[in-house]
């Protein structure tokens, strides 16, 4: 687990509740509206600035690098 890596939204489907977070110099990171962390309705808006914890998981496939503890920056 790696911690505090800021990311920026690069797509987020509001009706599906994920998404994807592009880091600088690396593969991108899924993102379930489970993981952000804030009151009401959780979505991310595209190139909105992120502070995350990436999870990864290689015996997953899509999923293997995945945005935990978001909150928006």
């Amino acid at each position: 687990m790696r911690y505090n890596i800021i990311g920026v939204c690069k797509i987020f489907y509001e009706e599906e509740g994920w998404g994807w977070i592009s880091i600088e110099g690396e593969a991108d990171v899924w993102v379930h509206f489970s993981s952000i962390q804030m009151d009401g309705f959780k979505l991310l808006n595209k190139d909105e600035k992120v502070l995350f914890d990436l999870e990864e998981n290689p015996n997953l496939k899509e999923q293997s690098r995945r945005a935990v503890n978001v909150r928006k920056l």
